[in-house]
């Protein structure tokens, strides 16, 4: 065995004993034969408390992340439950809008086609259109005879065009 070997092989057997030592408390100082052992030996010692407080930051560090993970996760949950009120607060408003609609709806119906036509060019474009849908077909179409070419075109084309509301929040 060369000595470069037999080195390597004491110092690995030092670094074993020395960190089994260290950790256990239980350095011997009758069993140091010399001054190069003595500072491998405190050297070894020094990187284990090294690593070991590193290792004491990185637990503490760990449960901070937890700690923020836990947090995050009850802001999400809360956001959500926001989120899910909102929706239902504005299917609410969507639904009280609708039926207003209806009965405006029915109102018209009972007007002149004339009298209708006129008061609904003076409406903004989506609520005549909401209006006209929910007249009967046959008096929808005297009162969009009784409107202007243009006009009655624009709201005839809202007839075939299928609105889609994104429920979805995105």
């Amino acid at each position: 065995m060369t000595l470069k070997t037999s080195l390597i092989l004491l110092l690995l057997l030092l670094c074993s004993s020395v960190a089994f030592a260290a950790e256990t408390g239980l350095v011997n100082e009758d069993q140091i034969t010399s001054v190069e052992e003595r500072r491998i030996l405190v050297s070894i010692e020094d990187e284990y408390a090294k690593l070991s407080d590193r290792e004491s930051k990185i637990d503490s560090r760990e449960m901070e992340l937890k700690t923020l993970e836990m947090e995050v996760d009850k802001k999400l949950a809360a956001m959500q439950q926001l989120r899910n009120e909102l929706v239902k607060l504005l299917d609410r408003k969507d639904a009280t809008e609708n039926e207003r609609i209806a009965q405006l709806s029915k109102i018209y119906e009972k007007m002149t086609p004339q009298k209708a036509g006129v008061l609904i060019k003076a409406l903004d474009y989506q609520l005549a259109v909401d209006l006209l849908l929910g007249i009967k077909k046959k008096t929808a179409g005297k009162i969009l005879d009784s409107l202007d070419p243009e006009t009655a075109t624009e709201l005839s084309k809202a007839f075939t065009e299928i609105p889609v509301k994104d429920k979805s929040g995105y």
